[in-house]
């Protein structure tokens, strides 16, 4: 089960410690005043300092004192309805971006830092300059404009050792799917500005409050790939350039919000023994026609990996001069509109259902989509179980790297078994 990050409130009872030595003090001092006046003064005089003692100091501080219970009551109250809502168990911590076990030391390094996406480009020229995708937990592939592909890559069980390169700009579509995660913040180099609802990811980004770091450009220029390289395809950032930004904001991990009603996807290292599979080894699919941006993927039955090609040759993360890969992929069959404006950019459908398959161990299962509203969290279900009932049945997917290819519903996807 999933172990969320939780620092209990520490209730400062030094407070009421005080107050009542405080409290004892001055009725010790009144109490010798009004003794005092009832020796020199008279009994009249007397009761008359007793009963202002207790009515400007007992009751008054009593109440300070009650006070003070009361906020340490509530707190703790809080305190306790926050444990209610956070899964301690004695099972595995589970990342509940791609469901990997983690150790107690390796959540408590990660769990410094918020999850973040970031845009990277899958240009052809670009992909001798694309590093980083390997670190990634989750990878989002989906057409950009004119039949270019684009990836958003979101981080968070590997946090140090890689850059991130190229960075390109976001579209709105790529916003929709970052907002499923909460309030992780979101890199890129620019986002359209457009009249187009559906289009305007200006608009969107003011609209859902998205944290980005675009106004602090971290980034880095990579002068050795500007001198061979359009330098579209030369900047490049890194995750501690990335945290340096997420601390100025206050945005930690405490700050983030999660998933919407702690939404997370279902995960089993095991194929589930009572779902209908077909064999898949290898497959393939387009977002225009069959192209340089078609993706081919092969499963690698030593390593229970696919691994991507693009789509002859495989397809490489320059970071570790290693085949991409991926444990499980999904294929996310949407409806997509081209707009038909100056830039060529299309519009994805993202809230809705759909066809989905997804793939793992070396199969295949059909499924559908859903994703309820903007920062609902996309689900995947059965169509067909063994059990006659399919709705609402999760398909579970594998602990590891998920790849979530989101290919226009009219495409059909080549299976090559």
């Amino acid at each position: 089960m999933q172990k969320y990050s939780y620092k209990k409130k520490e209730v400062d009872t030094q407070d009421v410690s005080n107050s009542n030595k405080d409290v004892d003090k001055k009725r010790h001092i009144f109490r010798i005043a009004s003794y005092f006046c009832i020796g020199i003064l008279g009994i009249g005089t007397g009761f008359l300092a007793n009963s202002l003692y207790w009515k400007y100091v007992v009751l008054k501080d009593k109440e300070k004192v009650k006070g003070i219970q009361h906020s340490i009551e509530q707190i703790l109250a809080e305190d306790e309805e926050e444990q209610e809502l956070i899964n301690l168990d004695d099972g595995p911590i589970r990342s509940p971006l791609n469901g990997i076990e983690l150790t107690d030391a390796k959540y408590e390094k990660i769990s410094q830092h918020i999850p973040h996406a970031v845009m990277i480009s899958n240009n052809q020229s670009a992909r001798v300059e694309q590093y980083g995708l390997n670190s990634a937990d989750i990878v989002y592939e989906a057409e950009t404009e004119g039949g270019i592909t684009r990836f958003m890559a979101i981080y968070w069980s590997n946090q140090e050792g890689y850059i991130i390169k190229p960075i390109r700009s976001v579209r709105k579509y790529f916003f929709d799917w970052a907002i499923e995660y909460g309030n992780i913040p979101v890199t890129f180099t620019g986002f359209a500005d457009t009249d187009n609802y559906n289009t305007d990811a200006w608009g969107f980004y003011i609209e859902q409050k998205i944290r980005v770091t675009y106004f602090d450009w971290p980034f880095l220029w990579d002068d050795a790939c500007i001198s061979q390289h359009p330098r579209m395809h030369c900047k490049r950032t890194a995750p501690e350039l990335l945290y340096q930004v997420f601390d100025k904001y206050g945005w930690s991990f405490e700050s983030w919000e999660g998933f919407v009603n702690k939404s997370e996807w279902s995960f089993d290292k095991n194929l589930p023994g009572n779902a209908e599979y077909i064999d898949t080894t290898e497959f393939s699919y387009d977002f225009t026609w069959p192209n340089e941006w078609s993706s081919r993927w092969t499963y690698n039955q030593q390593k229970n990996l696919y691994e991507k090609h693009d789509p002859d040759e495989a397809h490489i993360d320059m970071q570790d001069n290693e085949v991409i890969t991926a444990s499980t992929v999904i294929i996310q069959k949407t409806k997509r509109t081209y707009t038909y404006d100056e830039e060529q950019r299309v519009e994805y459908e993202t809230v809705g259902s759909g066809e989905a398959y997804i793939i793992r161990d070396g199969k295949r299962i059909e499924g559908v989509w859903e994703k309820k509203c903007h920062k609902c969290r996309t689900r995947f279900f059965h169509v067909k179980h063994p059990s006659g009932n399919s709705i609402n049945i999760e398909i579970p997917l594998k602990p590891g790297k998920i790849w979530i290819a989101v290919v226009p519903q009219d495409k059909e996807i080549q299976w090559i078994n």
